[in-house]
């Protein structure tokens, strides 16, 4: 029995030398066969992750933390917003359906990517509940809007949602107020400039307040003895420095400018015709990118010169210089504009102005207004839910942003 036993262990044991002898040479065939990769550099790993869609980054976040630190960081956000993707999205239009009375029932509808340029449809799995406000704004990807009185900024890229604190201490009351998003390209920060006004039209009362973008960002107030004015809603923002109109009394039209990066503030006075008289309520202005430059694009008499309006263009700030085009409609396209009350508004495309209508109407569409051919482009809008057209009009406002193609992964720190 004790030879058995002896016979049986040293069986067993060769068998586990032959086993392991097997597993070695298995281990050397797989190491041989094995290709390791080298590493890949850090600039070459940027360049590739800079190319791809938005929803592709935001997954590589969560990889690891190497990876979130070098996605989220200012110099790759910077360098994701001017490299061109291979699968760059479609531009969209954004429509801000508001409920005056329950903003729970309001909406922000987004359209679907497509080609076809006589149409948009909104995408009704991309509709936002509780979004949505007023004087809808977008700059580099971000999306701009008033609620309540406070400033709302909303990421689509990455569906990131800011609410920005309520002023507490203005010296004006009752009021309005007006945001303005825009971008210092020298410091690279996001600011919102608040223009506070009084709500006597009557009396030409502001404040100035900005707020940084960052984490631990207050209201400010600055420019404390600029003159008091009553701005307009839609602005231009070129080189570092945002534009928008104002008057200073019932009777004086100016264009502001606002230097981002200093946060100083100028005005000049708008230009008009000989006999003209220029009345607040009754003009009809907005400020536009024509050609490069800061202009006034003037529709006060649309009607009235039978499709003729006025672009005012800034020549030289400093020496106030203005050059003044008429441009008259084609008179094929003159009535879609006369016979109807229209408004126009500036879009981030140069040398292009968006019409649409004062009214929620269906059939619902806009006008693409291309300046530089003087051509008007119709285009329906479908996906409107049915429920707003029917709304009395006192309690309900809409309002439509044009969001270029570009993506914006920057994330704001609260």
């Amino acid at each position: 029995m004790g030879l058995s036993f002896l016979l049986a262990i040293s069986v067993h044991h060769k068998r586990m030398k032959r086993m392991s002898r097997r597993r070695r040479r298995q281990r050397e065939i797989q190491n041989s066969n094995t290709w390791v990769a080298p590493e890949i550099p850090v600039d070459l790993l940027i360049q590739i992750m800079a190319r791809l869609p938005a929803k592709s980054v935001m997954r590589f976040k969560c990889i690891s933390k190497y990876l979130s630190s070098l996605l989220c960081s200012r110099y790759f956000c910077n360098l994701f917003l001017r490299v061109p993707s291979q699968l760059q999205p479609q531009p969209r239009i954004y429509m801000t359906l508001l409920d005056d009375i329950s903003y729970s029932k309001s909406v922000l509808l987004s359209s679907a990517p497509s080609t076809c340029l006589s149409s948009v449809v909104f995408d009704q799995d991309l509709t936002l509940r509780r979004m949505g406000g007023y004087s809808l704004r977008s700059v580099r990807g971000f999306m701009c809007y008033t609620i309540c009185l406070e400033a709302r900024i909303y990421n689509p890229s990455i569906r990131q949602l800011v609410k920005l604190p309520f002023i507490k201490s203005s010296n004006i009351d009752p009021h309005y107020v007006l945001h303005f998003l825009c971008h210092d390209p020298v410091n690279n920060q996001y600011k919102i400039l608040c223009v506070i006004m009084s709500k006597d039209i009557q009396m030409f009362k502001s404040e100035l307040w900005v707020f940084v973008l960052e984490a631990g960002g207050s209201w400010k107030r600055v420019a404390k003895d600029f003159h008091p004015h009553r701005p307009t809603s839609l602005e231009v923002t070129m080189n570092g420095v945002l534009y928008y109109l104002a008057w200073t009394d019932s009777h004086t039209f100016v264009l502001v400018s606002f230097d981002i990066m200093s946060e100083e503030f100028n005005m000049i006075q708008v230009p008009r015709k000989v006999g003209d008289v220029l009345i607040i309520l009754k003009v009809r202005a907005i400020l536009i990118n024509y050609g490069g430059k800061v202009a006034v694009f003037d529709y006060t008499y649309v009607r009235r010169n039978n499709g003729k309006l006025d672009i005012w263009v800034m020549e030289d700030w400093r020496k106030k210089e203005w050059s003044m085009k008429t441009l008259a409609l084609q008179p094929s396209q003159v009535h879609f504009i006369t016979r109807n009350n229209w408004r126009p508004k500036v879009i981030s495309l140069k040398d292009n102005v968006m019409w649409i209508p004062q009214k929620l109407t269906s059939p619902f569409y806009y006008f693409y207004h291309d300046l530089r051919i003087n051509d008007l482009k119709k285009v329906e809008v479908k996906g409107i839910p049915a429920r707003y057209f029917s709304k009395p009009e006192r309690t309900r406002y809409f309002d439509i942003e044009f969001m270029d193609s570009g993506e914006n992964i920057f994330e704001f720190k609260q």
